[in-house]
């Protein structure tokens, strides 16, 4: 996948948010830490070594159930997170705070692209004229300071946002953070993407995401 990635700070910042290519491409990771940045390899491991050996073994186990509403591939997106939340929620934070994650994974194979996400993320999906908002969370906190919605490894439970498309070459993906304001997107038919703030005291960040 392409990726192009742009942001807009203000006074108030968000953490920096690391992009990984893993498994051949398969999966990429967009990880935003609330705490330090040492944790990240152990978040990635997590993650990576459940879907890979998921990839590999049809009847690999877990601790969480499927859900029957969402694809094979989903569910196993879905699951990946659980298990990097179970284990900060467990280990690194068990008797303090070390660190909490805002995280997407994106996990392709063949012409399906499967996520679960996190956090102050939204995702839109983008065919020639048409935009759709495919989920969005953390708007409805603008009232308050610039703190994360929900994080991994923090709370007991946890919202996940999971689902599936089909991606094509003529689909594009924006996945987007931001905090009082909105970005707008307007397709220009064959002209490039246009992606710009709504407001200029709207602090946001995105990524681009194309199929090729």
């Amino acid at each position: 996948m392409k990726i192009t990635t742009r942001s807009q700070q203000g006074a108030l910042r968000l953490p920096a948010t690391q992009i990984s290519n893993l498994l051949d491409g398969q999966m990429t990771l967009f990880l935003r830490p609330w705490g330090s940045q040492d944790f990240n390899q152990k978040f990635i491991d997590e993650v990576t070594h459940y879907l890979s050996s998921a990839q590999a073994d049809i009847d690999v186990t877990s601790p969480f159930d499927f859900h029957e509403n969402l694809t094979s591939l989903s569910n196993k997106t879905r699951i990946a997170m659980l298990l990097a939340h179970d284990y900060f929620l467990k280990v690194e934070n068990v008797n303090e705070f070390s660190v909490g994650f805002e995280a997407t994974i994106f996990f392709h194979a063949k012409n399906e692209l499967a996520w679960s996400s996190v956090g102050r993320f939204g995702l839109k999906k983008i065919q020639g004229e048409n935009v759709n908002t495919l989920f969005e969370a953390g708007v409805d906190r603008d009232d308050e300071t610039l703190l994360p919605v929900q994080l991994v490894g923090i709370e007991k439970e946890i919202e996940i946002q999971s689902g599936s498309l089909i991606f094509n070459a003529d689909i594009q993906l924006l996945l987007y953070s931001t905090y009082q304001g909105e970005i707008s997107t307007r397709p220009n038919g064959s002209d490039p993407l246009v992606i710009d703030a709504k407001n200029s005291e709207c602090i946001y960040w995105y990524s681009l995401i194309n199929a090729d």
